[in-house]
């Protein structure tokens, strides 16, 4: 199983540098993707941002989060199974990173997801988050950004 930050996932959505790395490693595996809420959330709302940028219509953006929510219905994403306090617990475990990485919320809260459920490798191309994840011995792809 991979696990997919926000800035890997939207590639499957945007095309963008990255874009074809990302659905070769989706499609390299047979596990669905583990997807939560907070990527569907993130993703849905830079979706939408996209729209306020005017870099797509309305109809585009709407376009693509009902293709998302297709493929999660469908089950190639999956809710990953952990139990939320122990997600709580690892962030507040590993969110004192911050202070040499000046990583935000969201980045320390996708990693502590993936420490979780320990995923073979955590695909990301947000750089604080990828140092993070490095720090804490994931298996960060791709190997430079």
């Amino acid at each position: 199983m991979i696990y997919l930050d926000t800035s890997a996932l939207i590639k499957l959505y945007i095309r963008e540098t990255g874009s074809e790395d990302v659905q070769a490693w989706v499609v390299s595996q047979d596990d669905p993707l583990p997807v939560w809420d907070l990527q569907e959330m993130e993703l849905t709302n830079a979706l939408n941002l996209k729209v306020f940028w005017g870099d797509f219509s309305r109809a585009d953006a709407e376009r693509q989060i009902d293709l998302f929510r297709e493929r999660r219905r469908r089950g190639f994403y999956v809710y990953p199974d952990f139990d939320r306090l122990d997600w709580v617990e690892r962030y507040f475990e590993i969110c004192g990173h911050t202070r040499e990485i000046g990583t935000r919320t969201l980045d320390v809260q996708h990693v502590a997801c993936a420490l979780l459920i320990k995923p073979a490798a955590f695909i990301s191309y947000d750089e604080r988050q990828r140092k993070l994840a490095a720090k804490l011995d994931l298996n960060v792809l791709p190997r430079e950004v």
